[in-house]
């Protein structure tokens, strides 16, 4: 088998002896913080065009404390390290900064806590990081960390008694089963979500995706299954009927993307030589098939560390021949003279080829780079139509037609041959020879940023996921009313699965109802249901029900309001409950127990508290729902009747199987 690539020896400070150290790729460089052997909290960097090791000196702070197997992401010319482990077994829950700019190291203040960790993944996506997993321990871990120690220097008088004497279970740790999410623009840690529990694993994202592959579970045991989490739902999705074949790696291993491809390297125990080798394997991550890419020649000599992919070439030179490994480290090359190809991913190892040295003994000595296009893995790079189509919307060079918004004198300069193919409205108007044809230009009624976001579908074929949701709901009444099938799918979509929450749900069911969009009509309205209380004190609730306010005529208000009633069960009651989120924690009350509530707190939207005597009640069921939620208003912000309940901040009201549900705080 032909060899595709042959290692090239890198030049500067031999980094010795170290295991477990973050690198972050930057550019054509590879910076490396910390590690194991002899703990470290040196910072270094390789260039990936010279092939050299340089130490990085700060200019300014306090780098971190010496640590190992802890994680290192790049966030807006930033290098954030995050957790690990000390020479003492101490584990780091800590937050420091490196600014690759000015070169100095600070502490953000952060707010909120986490458990301290190490061999967990951090990624950083649209200014969060998100940590996955990761080895802890409990709070009685640091008073039994001396008997550790005391095992390990063999300290009779200081070690506990225990039955197995190599049972580490007292040290108290465990895995994480939990995702944390770190705001970098306020520094503030989210609350813990649930995921599957898994250290020393790999992490990768793709698009909005994040790729957790393998590591170890709870157990401690190897296992290779791949689960994804979408980051704009935080959706955990595990994936099986998986095809191909794939070894059951060593629990390090490292995990990179080409495109919509999943490329792992690691290590796997050959168990005919009692050996270990290497491997590498790529996965189509929409067939999801696994298949092994051959370059095991090119990694039998040696020992590999680091793996990663760069993408982006600066230079190109011819590389010599060299025929052993001691010509390759006479000769100190770079990474162009090791790979041909000027514009193609290339695969970049590092680790140590020099027999004579024990090979655990330098880690990241030698380079090895591959092109993946040897391989047969070729990245097509992502079409520019759809951002160059929409670089044509409203520039005015080769423009021959205008459309205006009604709210607005600004003209949008558009084009008849692309509104005339992307939508038939206007190619019937354009034919029919109507003054909007002979004048070149239409009016709108709707208001500016919605025709522009209109506009630009018709153009791009794609909808912003990141439109406030009130363009997105007006949008979707225009493609309704316009018939264009494909954006009224797309805005329901994004509404569901982005914008649907409290302060925006009332106001999405009305759009779902006046573009007839049945699915996004019967979600927003469940979703109204279990969290009335909250909902009841938005102002998208009081304009629905008083037939009042912008953003949507009082016919589309009256049409959603007489829909949501006729959505209330038919056998609807009421259901009490004292703080609990859910119902299962609440009773119902039947008619002799609502007899015994004489008062409910009533308020006016100006926060004026008073109070009402409990309705009958005989009165507790569909039809006093009905009428309890389609109370007009008597005057400015008040309620005719008993109106909503003050059910606290805290307070929810939802129906749930066919009951109303009052949670009271």
């Amino acid at each position: 088998m032909i060899k595709l690539a042959k290692p090239c020896g890198t030049t500067g400070q031999n980094l010795v002896g170290l295991w477990r150290p973050s690198f972050t790729r930057v550019d054509q460089k590879l910076y490396l913080f910390g590690g194991g052997g002899h703990v470290t909290n040196d910072l270094h960097v390789l260039d990936l065009t010279t092939l050299n090791w340089d130490c990085v000196l700060a200019k300014e702070g306090v780098p971190p404390t010496k640590r190992y197997g802890h994680t290192a992401v790049l966030w807006k010319q930033n290098i954030i390290i995050f957790g690990g482990s000390n020479e003492f077994y101490e584990y780091r829950d800590d937050v420091i900064v490196f600014s690759l700019l000015t070169k100095t190291w600070s502490r953000p203040e952060i707010r909120g806590e986490v458990p301290a960790r190490y061999l967990h993944s951090a990624t950083v996506y649209k200014n969060k990081m998100y940590v996955y997993g990761g080895f802890a321990k409990n709070s009685k871990c640091k008073r039994h960390l001396r008997y550790f120690i005391a095992r390990i220097l063999a300290l009779p008088s200081f070690i506990p008694a225990v039955a197995d004497p190599f049972d580490l279970s007292w040290l108290g740790t465990y895995v994480l089963e939990e995702l944390r999410i770190l705001n970098l623009e306020t520094w503030t840690w989210s609350e813990a979500y649930s995921v599957p529990a898994r250290y020393n694993h790999s992490a990768c994202l793709v698009g909005n995706k994040l790729w957790i592959y393998a590591g170890k579970d709870e157990t401690g045991n190897n296992v290779s299954d791949l689960h994804s989490i979408d980051l704009s739902t935080l959706r955990v999705l595990p994936h099986t009927g998986i095809t191909g074949k794939v070894v059951l790696l060593k629990s390090q291993h490292f995990s990179e993307a080409i495109g919509n491809q999943l490329v792992v390297f690691g290590k796997y125990p050959n168990e005919s030589s009692g050996t270990s080798l290497y491997g590498l394997w790529m996965m189509d991550l929409d067939q999801l098939e696994w298949r092994k890419l051959d370059i095991d020649s090119s990694l039998e000599d040696g020992v590999w560390n680091y793996f990663t992919i760069v993408t982006k070439r600066v230079q190109n030179h011819k590389r010599h021949e060299l025929s052993s490994s001691e010509d390759l480290h006479q000769h100190e090359g770079t990474l162009d003279d090791i790979d041909d190809s000027n514009s193609a991913p290339s695969l970049i190892f590092l680790g140590n080829t020099e027999k004579d040295r024990p090979q655990p003994y330098d880690h990241f000595r030698d380079v090895l780079s591959i092109n993946v296009e040897c391989l047969g893995v070729f990245h097509v790079p992502p079409s520019t139509l759809r951002t160059q189509m929409g670089l044509m919307l409203n520039n005015e060079e080769f423009s021959d037609f205008t459309i205006i918004p009604q709210d607005s004198t600004r003209k949008i300069h558009v084009h008849r041959m692309v509104l005339s193919s992307r939508w038939p409205h206007f190619r019937n108007v354009h034919a029919s020879g109507m003054i909007e044809s002979t004048r070149a230009t239409m009016i709108l009624p709707e208001p500016y940023h919605v025709v522009y976001a209109f506009l630009s579908f018709l153009y791009t074929d794609v909808v912003d996921v990141d439109l406030d949701y009130t363009v997105l709901c007006e949008v979707m009444v225009m493609a309704n009313m316009y018939l264009l099938e494909r954006l009224k799918k797309l805005c329901a979509s994004i509404l569901h699965g982005y914008h649907l929450q409290v302060d925006t749900c009332v106001r999405i069911f009305q759009a779902a109802c006046v573009s007839q969009e049945q699915g996004l009509k019967n979600l927003s309205q469940e979703f109204i249901y279990r969290h009335l209380g909250a909902v009841m004190k938005t102002e998208d609730w009081f304009l629905m029900w008083s037939q009042s306010g912008d953003g949507c005529s009082s016919e589309h208000r009256a049409a959603a309001l007489e829909e949501f009633i006729e959505g209330v069960p038919e056998d609807a009651g009421l259901e009490i409950m004292s703080g609990s989120r859910h119902p299962s924690d609440g009773r119902l009350l039947n008619q002799e127990e609502t007899a015994r509530l004489h008062t409910v707190h009533v308020f006016d939207f100006d926060q004026t508290l008073f109070r009402s005597p409990l309705p009958n009640p005989a009165l507790w069921d569909t039809s006093f729902i009905g009428q309890m939620i389609s109370w007009n208003t008597c005057g400015p912000g008040w309620w005719h009747n008993p109106a909503t309940l003050d059910l606290g901040p805290e307070a929810e009201a939802s129906i749930w199987d066919g009951w109303w549900n009052e949670d009271i705080d």
